[in-house]
């Protein structure tokens, strides 16, 4: 369990849309598939606390080393925000990720590239 306080979300979806030209018609017939993944970018800021939960003037060591280990995983991620909450979205799948070096302060920004993931069950009734 990792809380981050300061996350700002953006969140782009593309439906699914084949499109068809016909001969003699201007434009195309659009058919709806599907909707796609949610698209995310997250802007994330991390900042050094101490024991108690207090913000101390110091880099964010531990926290960039606790998030760089979960972005790590190869797995979905479970996540609970109320912004992704209004979108349906309880899993994630990390795409990518970078951070600058700032060495003048005690925070420390993380992007991180996602897509929204749901969890599906594979039956098979060949036996």
């Amino acid at each position: 369990l990792l809380l981050i306080n300061d996350v700002t979300l953006n969140i782009s979806l593309q439906k699914e849309v084949v499109k068809t030209a016909l001969v003699g018609r201007a434009g195309t017939i659009k058919e709806y598939v599907a909707d796609g993944d949610y698209q995310l970018s997250m802007s994330v800021g991390l900042v050094a606390t101490d024991d108690n939960g207090e913000i101390i003037d110091q880099y964010p060591e531990r926290a960039v080393a606790q998030l760089g280990e979960i972005l790590g995983r190869t797995e979905a991620l479970e996540v609970s925000s109320a912004f992704l909450d209004l979108f349906g979205i309880r899993h994630i799948v990390v795409t990518g990720f970078s951070a600058r070096q700032m060495t003048h302060s005690n925070r420390q920004v993380i992007e991180i590239t996602a897509l929204s993931d749901t969890e599906y069950i594979i039956e098979s009734t060949d036996y």
